[in-house]
Formats: C-alpha cells, sequence, structure tokens
C-alpha cells in the first residue's frame, strides 16, 4: 500500500508513462503484424504412397499395415485415419490437443515412416509427409491464356522462383500442374515383328540414359573433370537413339515407336479458371510475421509488374485474402472505436461533465496501453485479439467509475484532492484487485484450455484479461492523478435519482425477502427450462459471399470423368446471374484458401468448385441451382454445396462412422444407417464412403505353365504393367527436374480388356508367348477404397444440414434413432463432425474450469473471509441465466461455442456487482447501523456504479450484435441479456440473503 501512496503522489509520472503506452498502441494499430484469423499449431498431417498398379487390398497389406503399426506407437498422435485407393495410400493423422511442440513429434512420425518404408515391397515409392496441412494460401497466382498446360506449368514455376524475393512468402504451391512424360509408344504388333521384347528395348534405352561421372585427371597441376555425355538431352536425340534389333540391324527408336513429350498420364490433378485451364501458385506467408494486408498491395505490385514479361499469357491474383483480412479488420475496429464512443457518451450523461469527462478519457488510455503491451509481447491483430478488446471495452471501467465516485465522495466531504485520491485508494485498491481478480478467474480457463478451438479463441480471454489488468493499474495510478485535474467538491449533496431508486430497492428486499427469493429461484428454474428450446450450434457460417461444390464421384472413378464433369458444371454455373467467378479443381481440393476448409490431395474421384457470388444473399439462389443441377445432370454424383464454415475444420456437420471387420457388414450398416439419416429431419446430401467397389481382372499366373518358357511371376507382371501404366525406364534431365521417361503401350490405361488375351510376354529366349497359355483371367469385384480410423476399417456415413436445422438438435434425435437401429453384428459406431468437435472442445474447457473456480474462491475468501458472503456472491452466477435464454430465443441466436464462452464470462462479470453491494453493507455493520438500515443505505449506494457498469458493458458489446460477422452476436446478446437481468436480481436477491444469513452480525 505504501508503494501505492507514492504511485498516487507522482503524478506527472503516471501520465507520462501512459501518455507514452497509450502513444504506443495508437503506432501498433497501424503497423503491427494483422492477419484475418489466428494460426493454429501444426497438429495436422497427410503421409501419402504410391504402389503403382496395386490394387486396394494389396495396398492395404503391404503398405498401410506395416506403416500404422509403426505409427500406432506414438503416443502424441491422436488419430491415424487412412484411405486405400488403387495404387496409393493416404494417411491423415493429427497429433493431440495437448502438443505444442509439433516439430519434435513431426520428427518422431517421419523416423516410424522411414522404419515401415523398410517392410515395403519393391515398386513403392518414397513416403511424402505433409505436416504443414494447416497453412492456408493468401493469394493464388493463376497462369492461364494457353491450351498447352507443360507452358502454362514452365511460366508458373519461373514465377514461383521469384515469389521468394517477395519478403514475407514462406513457401509456395504448385497447384494444377500436370506434371510432364516422356512416353514411349511400342506396339505389340512391332514387338512381334521384330521379335524385339519391350524388356529388351528398355534394357537398350536405359543403358544409352546413364548420369555417369568420367573421373578426373591432372592437367598443367589442375584437376579437370571428364564428363562423358552419358544422358539423353532432347526429345530428338531420344527419337533417334538406335536400336538394336536381333537380325542384327539397326535403326532409329523413333522407326519402331512413338516418342512423345507431354502432360503426365494420367495427370494427378487438373485446374480452370472461369472455364480456362490454369496453373496456380498458392502463395503462403510467415505465419504471425507478416501485415497481410499491406502485403497483398506488394503482391499486387509484383504480378502487375510480371504480366509484361509473360505476355500474352495471362496473370491474374484469385482467392485473394488481404482484401477479406482488410474487411474483417475494419468492421471490428469499427466496432471498437464505435463502442468508445458510445461509452463515453454514456458517462457524460449519467456522471456529468467532470466524473464523466474523467471515466471516459480513461477508456481509450487502457484500450491502447493494452495494445501497446500486446504488440510489444509479439501479438497478432486478428479478428480475435480486436474482439476480445471490444468484450473488455464495457468491463474496463468500472474500476474508474468505483474509484472515480469514491474519490468524488470524499471531496464532498471537504478533503483536498491529493488526499482525497490516497484515501480513495487506500480504501479501494484492495477491493477493486479482489473485483478484477474474480473477473480475471473466469476468462482463466478460456485462455489455458487447450485444442484448436481453444487456439481459435484464445486471444479473446487473453485480451480481455490484458485490458482488465491494465484498468485496474489505471485505476488506482492514472484516475487519482487525474482526478486532481478534473474533479472538484460538487455543489449539491442531494441524493440522486439512481440512489433513491437503490433505496426502494433495498427496502422491498428486506421486507419482502422470501418472496424476492422464491420468485428469483422460479425464475432461475424457468430459465433452466425454457434452454431446451434454444437452438444448439457449435460456430456458424461465414458471411462471406463465397461458396464451395464439392463433385464426390465413385471411388475408383477415371480423373478424366471427373475432369469433364467439373468443367460442364463450372461452365454452366458461370451462366448465372448470381455468380462472378468459378474455380474449379479435379484430382485434388485445391489449395486451402480459407482456413476451414478440408484438404484431399490426390484423388482422383473428387473435384471442388470455389463459386462467388455477387452477394452474400444470391447464396441460397445458388444452392438451389446446384441441387436441381445435380439430380438432372450429374444423378450418380455426390454433389455438396457447402458455405465456409467457422472453427475447426470438419469433413461434414454430420459424421458417423461404423467400424468392423466385415466389407459386407460394413456396407449393410452402411446403407442402414444413411437410411435412417435421410429419414431425419434437418439432414441434406447423404453420402457414405465405401462406394459401390470397382472391377478389376485377376489373372492367376500358372507357375508350371511360365517356368516351362524361362518366365517367373515377376516377368509376367511386368508385362501387364507394361500395357498399361507403363514401365519407367529412366529420366530426361533437359530441365530442372527430371522427367520420367515410360515404356507402354500406345494406349496405356485406354488399353482394350478384350486384347489382352492376345498379347504376348517375350521369354529369355525371345520366344513370344501368348498371355493366355500363362494365366487364368477372372473379373472380381473389389472394394473402390478402404479406409481405417485408428487401425480399424471404417466405412464413413456424412450429412449436411438443411438450412434453419441446428447440428445439435439434428444429432440429438439421430442418437436416438441409432440407439434403437438394429445394427449388423459387431458393427460399432461414434459420431465425428461438428458433435465430436463440438465435445472436445467444451470438455478441454470444462477440463480448465477448475483452475478459474479455485482462483475465484481464492479472490472471494481473500476479499470477505466468510463462507456465507462467499455463497451470496455465487448465486448471483445462477441469476444470469434468467437472461441469457430469454436474450437467446428473442433474438434468434444458437447456443453454440462462442455464446458459452459469453456464459462463463457472465460469471466472473455479475459477481463483482455482488462484491462491491456487500463490501459497503459491511462497512455499514462495521459503523454499527442496524441491518435493515445497513442494507438499505448499501443498495442506495451502489445502485448508480451497478447500473453504469452494466450499461457500459452492455454499450461496449453492442456493435458486436449488429456485426456482418456470424461469430459475435450470439456471444454479446448471451452477456447482454445476462448482465441486464442479474443487474437487477442482484440489486434484490443480496440483500434479500444479506436478511436471512446475516441477520445483525458480521460473522462468516
Amino acid at each position: 500500500m505504501r508503494l501505492i501512496d507514492v504511485a498516487v503522489r507522482q503524478r506527472r509520472l503516471v501520465l507520462a508513462v501512459a501518455a507514452v503506452l497509450s502513444l504506443v498502441g495508437a503506432a501498433a494499430w497501424e503497423g503491427m503484424i494483422r492477419q484475418e484469423d489466428p494460426s493454429f499449431p501444426y497438429r495436422a498431417g497427410f503421409i501419402l504412397v504410391a504402389y503403382p498398379g496395386a490394387d486396394p487390398e494389396r495396398v492395404e497389406r503391404l503398405v498401410l499395415e506395416p506403416l500404422e503399426e509403426e505409427l500406432a506407437e506414438i503416443e502424441e498422435i491422436d488419430y491415424i485415419q487412412s484411405t486405400v485407393r488403387t495404387g496409393q495410400v493416404a494417411i491423415r493423422l493429427r497429433l493431440r490437443d495437448y502438443v505444442y511442440d509439433t516439430d519434435t513429434q513431426w520428427d518422431r512420425v517421419r523416423v516410424a515412416v522411414e522404419r515401415a518404408r523398410q517392410q515395403f515391397p519393391d515398386g513403392v515409392s518414397e513416403p511424402i509427409v505433409d505436416d504443414r496441412l494447416v497453412d492456408n494460401a493468401s493469394a493464388t497466382i493463376v497462369v492461364a491464356g494457353s491450351a498447352d498446360l507443360i507452358e502454362l506449368a514452365r511460366s508458373a514455376e519461373r514465377i514461383e522462383k521469384r515469389l521468394f524475393r517477395l519478403d514475407g512468402v514462406s513457401r509456395v504451391e504448385v497447384i494444377g500442374d500436370p506434371g510432364e512424360q516422356v512416353t514411349i509408344a511400342y506396339k505389340d504388333s512391332v514387338a512381334r515383328r521384330l521379335d524385339l521384347s519391350p524388356e529388351s528395348l528398355a534394357t537398350q534405352l536405359s543403358a544409352r540414359n546413364q548420369v555417369r561421372g568420367g573421373g578426373t585427371v591432372l592437367v598443367a597441376g589442375k584437376t579437370a573433370s571428364l564428363r562423358p555425355e552419358s544422358e539423353f538431352r532432347s526429345i530428338d536425340e531420344i527419337r533417334s537413339t538406335p536400336v538394336a534389333l536381333p537380325s542384327g540391324r539397326t535403326v532409329p527408336l523413333s522407326e519402331i515407336a512413338e516418342v512423345r513429350h507431354g502432360p503426365r498420364e494420367p495427370g494427378d490433378e487438373f485446374m480452370w479458371v472461369n472455364g480456362r485451364p490454369a496453373v496456380g501458385l498458392a502463395v503462403i506467408v510467415e505465419r504471425d510475421k507478416v501485415h497481410v494486408v499491406d502485403w497483398g498491395r506488394r503482391l499486387n505490385e509484383f504480378v502487375e509488374g510480371l504480366r509484361p514479361e509473360f505476355a500474352p499469357l495471362d496473370l491474374d491474383i484469385i482467392l485473394f485474402q488481404p482484401d477479406h483480412t482488410e474487411g474483417r479488420l475494419r468492421e471490428l475496429g469499427f466496432s471498437l472505436l464505435l463502442g468508445i464512443v458510445i461509452v463515453a457518451g454514456i458517462l457524460f450523461l449519467s456522471m456529468g461533465v467532470r466524473l464523466g469527462a474523467l471515466v471516459a478519457s480513461v477508456v481509450p488510455l487502457v484500450t491502447l496501453s493494452a495494445l501497446a503491451l500486446y504488440a510489444i509481447g509479439g501479438g497478432v491483430l486478428h479478428q480475435m485479439a480486436i474482439a476480445g478488446m471490444v468484450i473488455g471495452l464495457g468491463m474496463l471501467v468500472d474500476n474508474a467509475i468505483v474509484m472515480a465516485e469514491n474519490i468524488q465522495w470524499h471531496l464532498d466531504r471537504g478533503l483536498p484532492a491529493r488526499e482525497a485520491s490516497v484515501v480513495a485508494v487506500r480504501e479501494l485498491a484492495g477491493p477493486l484487485g479482489s473485483a478484477t481478480g474474480t473477473t480475471v478467474a473466469a476468462f482463466v480457463p478460456m485462455f489455458i484450455a487447450k485444442g484448436n478451438t481453444a487456439d481459435f479463441t484464445r486471444m479473446i480471454p487473453g485480451m480481455v484479461m490484458l485490458m482488465l489488468a491494465v484498468s485496474y493499474f489505471y485505476a488506482v495510478l492514472v484516475t487519482p492523478a487525474l482526478s486532481e485535474i478534473v474533479l472538484k467538491p460538487a455543489s449539491s449533496s442531494r441524493e440522486g435519482l439512481a440512489s433513491r431508486l437503490g433505496r426502494r430497492l433495498g427496502s422491498l428486499a428486506v421486507s419482502h425477502s422470501r418472496w424476492v427469493l422464491a420468485v428469483a429461484a422460479s425464475l432461475v428454474a424457468l430459465a433452466i427450462f425454457g434452454a431446451k428450446f434454444v437452438d444448439r450450434d457449435f460456430f456458424p457460417d461465414t458471411a462471406r459471399n463465397e461458396m464451395i461444390v464439392n463433385l464426390n464421384f465413385a471411388e475408383g472413378t477415371h480423373i478424366s470423368t471427373t475432369s469433364d464433369a467439373a468443367v460442364l458444371m463450372a461452365d454452366a454455373m458461370l451462366q448465372l446471374d448470381e455468380v462472378t467467378d468459378v474455380y474449379a479443381w479435379a484430382g485434388f481440393s485445391g489449395p486451402t484458401f480459407y482456413y476451414n476448409l478440408t484438404e484431399n490431395p490426390r484423388s482422383p474421384h473428387i473435384a471442388r468448385l470455389a463459386v462467388i457470388a455477387r452477394d452474400v444473399d444470391d447464396l441460397p439462389a445458388i444452392f438451389e441451382w446446384v441441387r436441381i443441377y445435380a439430380h438432372s445432370e450429374l444423378p450418380d454424383v455426390e454433389v455438396v454445396p457447402q458455405r465456409l464454415g467457422q472453427g475447426p475444420p470438419v469433413q461434414a456437420p454430420i459424421e458417423i462412422r461404423l467400424f468392423g471387420d466385415s466389407f459386407d457388414m460394413l456396407r449393410r450398416a452402411s446403407e442402414q444407417v444413411m437410411e435412417l439419416v435421410r429419414e431425419t429431419p434437418g439432414t441434406a446430401d447423404v453420402r457414405e464412403s465405401l462406394g459401390t467397389g470397382t472391377p478389376t481382372l485377376v489373372f492367376e499366373i500358372g507357375d508350371a505353365s511360365a517356368a516351362r518358357y524361362g518366365l517367373d511371376r515377376e516377368r509376367v507382371a511386368s508385362a501387364l504393367l507394361g500395357r498399361t501404366l507403363g514401365i519407367r525406364i529412366g529420366d530426361y534431365r533437359a530441365g530442372l527436374d527430371p522427367v520420367p521417361i515410360v515404356l507402354r503401350s500406345p494406349e496405356g490405361e485406354r488399353f482394350n480388356t478384350d486384347h489382352l488375351d492376345t498379347a504376348y510376354v517375350f521369354a529369355p529366349s525371345g520366344e513370344s508367348v501368348p498371355l493366355a497359355q500363362l494365366v487364368n483371367q477372372s473379373l472380381v469385384w473389389q472394394p473402390s477404397a478402404i479406409q481405417h480410423r485408428d487401425l480399424q476399417r471404417v466405412a464413413i456415413v456424412l450429412a449436411e444440414l438443411e438450412q434453419g436445422y441446428p447440428f445439435g438438435n439434428v444429432t440429438d434425435e439421430l442418437d436416438r434413432r441409432l440407439r434403437q437401429a438394429d445394427l449388423p453384428p459387431g458393427i460399432g459406431y461414434e459420431f465425428g463432425g461438428k458433435k465430436e468437435s463440438s465435445g472436445d472442445a467444451n470438455a478441454a474447457l470444462f477440463s480448465a474450469m477448475p483452475v478459474g473456480v479455485v482462483l475465484l474462491l481464492i479472490f472471494l475468501l481473500l476479499e470477505f473471509n466468510s463462507f456465507r458472503r462467499l455463497a451470496m456472491v455465487l448465486v448471483t452466477v445462477p441469476l444470469a441465466a434468467t437472461g441469457v435464454v430469454p436474450g437467446l430465443l428473442l433474438t434468434d441466436n444458437p447456443f453454440g461455442f462462442t455464446a458459452l464462452l459469453g456464459v462463463i464470462a457472465l460469471a466472473g462479470i455479475v459477481v463483482n456487482n455482488a462484491i462491491v453491494l456487500i463490501d459497503v453493507l459491511d462497512a455499514n455493520l462495521a459503523a454499527g447501523r442496524p441491518l435493515a438500515e445497513a442494507i438499505s443505505d448499501a443498495v442506495a449506494r451502489r445502485t448508480r456504479p451497478i447500473i453504469l457498469t452494466t450499461v457500459t458493458t452492455v454499450a461496449g458489446l453492442a456493435p458486436l450484435t449488429f456485426t456482418d460477422s456470424t461469430l459475435w452476436p450470439p456471444l454479446a446478446w448471451s452477456i447482454i441479456s445476462g448482465l441486464l437481468a442479474s443487474m437487477v436480481l442482484t440489486l434484490l436477491v443480496v440483500p434479500a440473503m444479506c436478511r436471512h444469513l446475516l441477520r445483525s452480525d458480521t460473522a462468516g
């Protein structure tokens, strides 16, 4: 306390520090790092492994199972979800919520993958581990204007290298690159006529395309390198390569085979921009280090400077996130400024010119000083941080109001200005510290909770706590210093309207205490009953004018089919008046231009369209058009329109996972659950992950027959592979990246299966043996994809929500129906989607709740040292529910995660009213006043501060209720309605409880 006395007397120093911090905060607002949303830890990742030509069951047994067994030993992995398709496996990993040192764990994942790799058969490619899945592209540069995809890709590569000269660029991903391939198309008929097997041709070509060093020699005292030109340097050189025939003749390769240099076959991914083929560059900036809006301006200038050089190709920027960031932060910044103006206006109107000016001046000082400290600590300005400032805006004046009124009270009783400040600070430093501590305690669980949702919202409580801490110190230091300049003794001591109202409320609470308590209890019970009528949601959709359309073909669909359908649909959408742009991707899900999107790499059966509408209000009409188009033009395709969401990414709002060992049982269960989901009101676009399966031609190699010709299984299998996908015989290295050289039949994947019976396998003796003599051919129907989750086979049923149906209501009904369903034996189920994410987020929040409760109890016991008073303060918390439930119902807002944050914040805010009320009551009792009189006087003295602090908090939050963002209205309305109800009930219920619990003593 002595230190505070010294600080209070150092007025100039205190004001100078406050002024400097405020100036730093003002400068930080313009110049500090900013982005639209917080960054997530790198907990999500992918592992991709290719096994060309292998069917799903073989990939599962030989590749996936060794990988899963090794990965399962890492306990920091939360789940392993795998999808096996023909020729590849994709594994999605997620680390546990408590993992923040993600680099160490991903290193362990790579070690586990390398151990599994030792068990892979020959022909399996090197695994790719992508641990940067959560990175979002801030912008995508597209190169279009030519039908030659290789030209587009090479131009994109040139731009990619230059992009790294632009400050702030972390990495660049090439999107829609078709890849390159040199194809040597060798006909079976030619091979038989020349008696030259594909294997012999491959051996000759490979020998002429070797990278070999020639060593070094000593020349004039210096070491000179010998460089033999032992590899292909041009496509013409490949065509003119001499080939030795068994007859002894030598002919150029071009006479016996066609050599083509073009896009990879089959391609992995394709991209179109407003109907034109394109190659894109998804630019990812350094996280938490870049002022995204300024960076966007520099990117525009960069691309503008490249256009003349790359003409006649077109360079454009799409999915430009800096514009969204600027708009979102401008909107929230306006809400913050508007809140400051409203709060200041209310203070002037309710407190008078001098007191109003004093308290109003503290509002910008605290706000800017807190921002300065946040920026100095390396904070990033994003929508969560600004929203936290808006929420804290109304609360930060509480301490200043109480301190200013107390100083004015002492001034009115004749104390000099300096002494009035010192005495007021001595009286209130402890109580205000406890009151601030209780409010901070309510926000602590939100701040220390772990997981993606907590990471996303962490700076809401972080900024509120920072502003509350600054407001406390400014209340005990800056407010007294300013009061010596601003405040004067009042000329009249007439009791104000608020005091008269408070005195009447106090008398009513004392004289009818039982009725007051009974009515309050009834209202709480009614609120609890009414809670079931409040819609429940997790996170709402965004208010952007963007949407995506996912096209999910049956597993096993060729990428050419997927591409054709995506282009046709995109072209049709461009004819709609409501649509300005359509970007399409096939074979993968496109760039992650928004944090909430799920990513699906290397999936030939999927396509995604990003649709830009003229206005957000046009989206429902576009949704309806998509469903009509899908029904008429793509009846066998799962076409799923989706708005961009908020919160952690999920595959779909409704996700039901079915576990079992038998494919037949999983299929039966999947069909049963799909039908059940379709019958549930509120569901749409129901689909499942198993698919219908794909045909597989099985060639059972007869070992005895093959042995007669000196053949083995590998030779026969290679002959099949050479007819279709082809055999890689080396690389063409004319450019920076090696281009595979593939020897195959001219038809490649389109090889007619009817001709397989007439295909030949060349024996070591040179004899051509009909394939039909070596194998027994049969057609079987196999799963087109096999999915695992945590080492178990799984089938997943997904569904969207109809407009107006919150996920909580729908999943509750689904859960009830599933419990009654008679699923096949051996089948278990669990919910994913929003239900799982919501449960995880709530569990993380409530697991941290004990810390907040303990802190709350500590502050209250330090303040009162009384369990009775502690109980009276805590009773005010459920009183807030009497306002929250009707507030959400009347404003038609759902109870979601942000509303839950508001309710938890309420617990720390509403107890302050009870604290300041009981504090004055105790002072009255200590002065020897009778209990009834002490209660009445306490309510009279504290009614005005309680009303003022409630109204300023409501005013500070009011701009959030009218924002275009869908995140903030539920949070703001839950706090506003809860505060208003709690204010009224606290002024009645706390005095009524005091009437029964305290009697005429002050003992605890």
